[in-house]
C-alpha cells in the first residue's frame, strides 16, 4: 500500500491553496479589473499582497496576486495575477501557459512576472529574445 501512494499523483485538493482552473482565472482576472479601477480613488491597502490564489494544474506553478506600482505610488499601480517564482522572461516563455509581463511608460520594458494565459485559442505570441 505505500508504494501505491507513491506512485500516485499529488492530489492538489490537499494542498491549502485550491486547484485554479482557466473557469476560475476568468473570474479572478474580471475581479482584478474591478479592483484595478477603484486604486486611483486613493486609501487601496498594498499591505496585503501577494496574495496566493491557488495552483495551476496546468503546470504545477502558483498564480498570485500581486500589486505593482510605478511613478506615484500607490496611486498610480495594478494588481496583476502572475506566477510566483517565475523570475525572468525567458523562464516564462518555458513554462507552460505563461508570458511576460512588461512594464509601461514611464519605465518600459522591465520585466514584472509572467502572467497565465487563460484562453488556449488567444494565445499571445512570444517575444523575440
Amino acid at each position: 500500500m505505500l508504494l501505491l501512494i507513491g506512485c500516485t499523483q499529488p492530489d492538489f485538493r490537499t494542498f491549502s491553496d485550491p486547484v485554479m482552473t482557466t473557469a476560475a482565472m476568468e473570474v479572478e482576472l474580471a475581479r482584478l479589473h474591478e479592483l484595478n479601477l477603484t486604486v486611483s480613488e486613493g486609501g487601496f491597502d498594498v499591505s496585503r499582497y501577494p496574495i496566493s490564489v491557488g495552483v495551476d494544474p496546468r503546470n504545477g506553478k502558483m498564480p498570485v496576486e500581486k500589486f505593482i506600482c510605478w511613478d506615484s505610488c500607490p496611486d498610480v499601480g495594478m494588481v496583476f495575477l502572475l506566477y510566483q517564482g517565475v523570475e525572468t522572461p525567458q523562464a516564462c516563455t518555458q513554462a507552460v501557459v505563461g508570458t511576460p509581463l512588461y512594464s509601461p511608460d514611464p519605465i518600459p520594458g522591465q520585466y514584472w512576472g509572467c502572467r497565465p494565459v487563460v484562453d488556449w485559442l488567444h494565445l499571445p505570441e512570444r517575444s523575440p529574445g
